[in-house]
């Protein structure tokens, strides 16, 4: 059976209370079956001890920081890894067995290269890379084909997290086939998979709730997705003050689920 996880980022605790009791609500109340916490860089010392006491009692996946984190750059090692003590200290607060780490900017061997040692330096059996958009807003990007994931799971042994978003912006930038790529992903065994809905032909993703975009969302559920995956909808919506959208969310796919099986 699948379960599908929510999200959240660090930064919510602090400037949202309200929102986030919304949420873990979601989860606590059997809609979810667990949450993904987006870690901000230096979060930890202000919204651990908050974090700490509402997510306790919830699985939880955590998501390195991004923003500022960019494995492919040789001269950031010691920036990186001291960035992502704070995901760390999270995982192991919260009981998580995956921590979501992102590869770096730059396209080319020189820039994989530089995230497999990185990785290779963080050391810890949690670690899941994260396929990437090639060209979001212009910075290119690697770990963008399943050729680069597979180079660093081979390289590195940590886990994967498939996100399906990307793979399609990915595969529109670089003149690939989506679902040709989405089977090279899968046979890397993925633990872990994203899926939001978005402009099947854009090579930026939106994080769209479902319904909100064009995806084959039906499709991708029955051919890519397996029935014992675990699945964070990345969905979200800046300005939201309520968990409609994401009851919406969940409403859809269990309504997709059941046309599955009929």
């Amino acid at each position: 059976m699948r379960q599908f996880g929510i999200c959240l980022e660090t930064g919510d605790f602090i400037e949202k209370p309200d929102f986030v009791d919304q949420i873990l609500g979601l989860v606590k109340d059997g809609i979810y079956d667990f949450a993904q916490l987006i870690v901000l860089a230096d979060s930890y010392a202000g919204a651990g001890a908050i974090i700490r006491e509402k997510m306790l009692d919830i699985r939880t996946v955590i998501h390195a920081p991004f923003y500022d984190v960019d494995m492919g750059n040789r001269d950031l090692p010691e920036s990186n890894l001291g960035k992502l003590k704070d995901a760390q200290k999270f995982a192991d607060l919260l009981y998580a067995d995956i921590i979501i780490v992102h590869p770096g900017k730059g396209d080319g061997e020189e820039y994989l290269r530089e995230t497999i040692r990185q990785f290779q330096l963080i050391s810890d059996l949690r670690i899941a890379v994260e396929n990437l958009p090639y060209n979001p807003h212009g910075r290119v990007l690697h770990g963008s084909s399943p050729e680069n994931i597979k180079r660093i799971i081979d390289e590195t042994e940590c886990k994967f997290c498939f996100d399906l978003a990307h793979a399609i912006c990915a595969a529109n930038s670089l003149g690939r086939n989506v679902y040709d790529d989405f089977a090279q992903y899968n046979a890397l065994r993925p633990s872990l998979y994203h899926l939001s809905d978005g402009d099947f032909s854009a090579t930026v993703d939106h994080h769209l709730h479902l319904g909100f975009g064009n995806y084959d969302i039906a499709k991708i559920l029955r051919e890519f997705i397996p029935e014992d995956a675990m699945i964070v909808l990345e969905t979200r919506h800046e300005n939201a003050t309520t968990a409609d959208l994401w009851i919406k969310d969940m409403q859809c796919i269990k309504e997709l689920e059941l046309n599955e099986h009929f």
